[in-house]
């Protein structure tokens, strides 16, 4: 049962890792985003430094749940963010269907929609999962794994910047719908 718990806690810090990075390639393009779900007019540059604070929080948050698996209140963390995840993928589905939801950056062209709304349930449900206990011995983790996981997890998340700057290169941005 331990390994199906760790595994589900690894699956979602990797998840977190990997959207984080991917959103930090075009931080503007996931801003437009936020604006959706910011129901006054605020300045573009504090819209822009929400979609960097949220990128960044998924990195750290991911990074932390994957570098340091005894510190069980990370699992409470990761299991608020993927509820956040669903409660963003119904209200955008219920006010903005159809609009990109750039979730993944550029590495993703999904957007608001019923799958999206069950995305979300599984990957909250997955956390859920990693809330369960585990056995001490099964956390430990020495140093050099540490900075082992550490090194994957900045790999994992340059890759996904990368692939989703280059993904998103030459690419028209989605037009910005100004509600009237």
């Amino acid at each position: 049962m331990d390994v199906l718990i760790l595994c589900a806690k690894t699956a979602v810090a990797c998840l977190l890792i990997v959207a984080g990075g991917a959103k930090l390639s075009d931080p503007a393009s996931f801003a437009s985003t936020v604006r959706l779900f910011i129901p006054l007019r605020v300045a573009w540059p504090l819209l822009s430094a929400t979609a960097v604070g949220v990128s960044l929080g998924e990195l750290a948050v991911g990074l932390a749940s994957l570098t340091l698996p005894a510190i069980t209140v990370l699992n409470t963390v990761v299991f608020a963010i993927a509820c956040a995840f669903v409660a963003v993928s119904a209200m955008g589905y219920a006010f903005h269907r159809g609009r990109s939801c750039r979730c993944f950056g550029a590495l993703s062209r999904r957007k608001f929609n019923a799958a999206g709304v069950l995305r979300s349930a599984i990957i909250a449900s997955i956390a859920a999962v990693a809330l369960a206990h585990v056995g001490t011995a099964a956390l430990q983790l020495d140093v050099t794994a540490r900075v082992l996981l550490f090194a994957a997890a900045a790999l994992l998340a340059l890759v996904a910047f990368t692939a989703a700057r280059a993904r998103g290169a030459g690419s028209e941005p989605e037009p910005e719908v100004v509600a009237q």
